[in-house]
Order: C-alpha cells, then sequence, then structure tokens
C-alpha cells in the first residue's frame, strides 16, 4: 500500500492504519512487532499462531517439529500442507478490523497464494526488516537453537562430505539469497536488522523511520 506521510497520519488517528511485517524467519520481526503494538496502540495478529493453533500444536516449536527439517521424511508434503494453512491464515489474518493493526507474518509469506499478496500489498503498509551479511551466522545459529517451521522450497541439498546438519548450515545463504529479492518487491518501506535489534533502538524511533520513509 502506497501511502504518503500525510495518509499515514490520519489513518493511525482514525484507528485505520495496518502495518504488515515481512522478513526472515527470526529476523526481529514479531521481537518489532510485539514492541510496537504494545507501545502505540496496535492490535497485533501473529500468522505463526494462525497456523499452528489449526494444526492443533502447542507452540512454535511445536509446529516445527511437526514441519521438521527438509530432509526428514515426508517434508515436502508438509511443507505444502504449511504453505496451504499459511494462504488460509492469511485471509483471516487480513480480515478487516476498527483498529490500528500490525500484521506479523511468517517467513514464507512470500509463498502464499497470489491473489493473498495481491490482498496484502492493497490494504497493509508493508515493512521489510531486511537481513544484512551481518546476520548470516546468527541466523543459521537461531535455526537449530530457536526453531520455527522453515519452508526450504528446494534450496536444501545434501552435500558430499557433508553432514545434515552441515548442509543445512551451508545451503543456508543461497535460501537467504533467494528471498531477499522477494521481500524487497513486496515492501513499501525497508528497516535494517541492524537498526531493528540496537539495544538504544526505541519504538518511537522505529514509528518515526517507518514514516519517514513515505513521501
Amino acid at each position: 500500500m502506497k501511502l504518503s506521510r500525510s495518509e499515514f497520519d490520519r489513518r493511525y488517528g482514525a484507528g485505520e492504519l495496518h502495518l504488515a511485517f515481512i522478513g526472515m524467519s527470526n529476523i526481529g520481526k514479531s521481537y518489532t512487532a510485539t514492541r510496537l503494538s504494545k507501545t502505540h496502540n496496535f492490535q497485533l495478529v501473529e500468522v505463526d499462531r494462525l497456523i499452528w493453533e489449526e494444526l492443533g500444536q502447542g507452540s512454535m516449536a511445536d509446529f516445527a517439529d511437526w514441519q521438521g527439517h527438509p530432509y526428514t521424511e515426508g517434508y515436502d508434503d508438509r511443507e505444502a500442507v504449511s504453505i496451504g494453512l499459511e494462504t488460509t491464515a492469511m485471509k483471516k489474518a487480513m480480515t478487516p478490523v476498527n483498529a490500528n493493526t500490525i500484521l506479523d507474518t511468517t517467513g514464507s509469506v512470500i509463498y502464499v497464494d497470489d491473489s493473498v499478496k495481491a490482498d496484502l500489498v492493497e490494504n497493509f503498509l508493508i515493512v521489510h526488516i531486511a537481513a544484512g551479511d551481518a546476520d548470516l551466522e546468527r541466523l543459521k545459529a537461531d535455526y537449530f537453537a530457536l526453531p520455527k517451521p522453515l519452508v526450504w522450497r528446494g534450496h536444501y541439498k545434501k552435500l558430499d562430505g557433508k553432514s545434515e546438519h552441515e548442509s543445512i548450515l551451508a545451503c543456508y545463504p543461497e535460501l537467504l539469497k533467494s528471498r531477499k529479492s522477494a521481500y524487497e518487491a513486496l515492501a513499501d518501506v525497508t528497516l535494517s536488522s541492524q537498526f531493528i535489534l540496537a539495544p538504544n533502538t526505541t519504538m518511537e524511533s522505529v514509528f518515526t523511520a517507518i514514516r519517514n520513509q513515505l513521501d
């Protein structure tokens, strides 16, 4: 959604401002969306939660355990189910409400049905939290330390001489690279993860940074 600063201000004041955070898993979307929703009176919608509740899972970790790694038996089928559920969850999450809203999307939002992405672009100001080179090692470590369901879409392959665990880490940069352009194509505003996660970054500065990128 293309907004001017004046329209951004009007919508926020009227309780009609809809933001969507996109970006890689563990990049800081949920952290930022949760904090901003509390400080600036937004209703928070967590798409991951809608999916795992539909699956009957109790937590993000349970959801990640259900989906598994790309080398586990049946992963491709579960990945397809997960994307289908995400498409349904996104439709539910974008149901209009009379409140300022933040949509905390999953990292795989770029893979949902085109019609759903079109609705997202039309009705939400999309904020991309961008991963930089400095994030790579942290994201690779967090893949195993802070498990979240991750859609690989064929970007994993077992490498000669490497274990499955080592192959995951070796293939991760290519997955990150492939997603970068897809996130950028959807985004109206881009904030770096370094800015988002810096200890001295306040939610007021985040809100202002979003607003200041508008014309």
